[in-house]
């Protein structure tokens, strides 16, 4: 018997875009400290438009992955509701705090405030393998 999809809202993560902040902030206090403040001013504004950026390219939606025997498949939601494309799903990295998923060709870091408990508990029986 099939066992029914793993259903996944993903958001993004203010989370990463906090840490990123904080350490481009880092990176332009050192930088005004040993370059002068015009190019740590410089450094911060091109640093957190592109943690701005990054922010805004993080994967959000539903995403929906299914155990075919062993390989898992998944597939986001298409915003009229029907299942898109489906790829094969894995796991890169399982970590305490974070999860990396690699879906086709895209890379997906799922951050703690990405998703909800359960389903983050969800995730991890997928890919968990007792004795690693």
């Amino acid at each position: 018997m099939l066992k029914p999809p793993i259903t996944l809202l993903i958001a993004r993560s203010k989370l990463s875009g906090g840490l990123q902040g904080v350490l481009t902030l880092g990176l332009a206090a050192t930088t005004g400290w040993v370059a002068g403040l015009w190019v740590g001013g410089i450094v911060l504004t091109g640093g957190l438009w592109l943690v701005y950026r990054a922010y805004g390219a993080q994967p959000c939606g539903v995403l929906q992955i299914t155990d075919t025997g062993g390989q898992f498949e998944g597939g986001w939601l298409l915003s009229t509701g029907e299942s898109g494309p489906s790829f094969g799903v894995g796991c890169d990295y399982l970590g305490p705090w974070l999860v990396r998923l690699r879906i086709g060709s895209q890379r997906l870091w799922v951050w703690p405030d990405s998703l909800s408990t359960t389903s983050q508990r969800a995730l991890r029986r997928c890919f968990h393998r007792p004795g690693r």
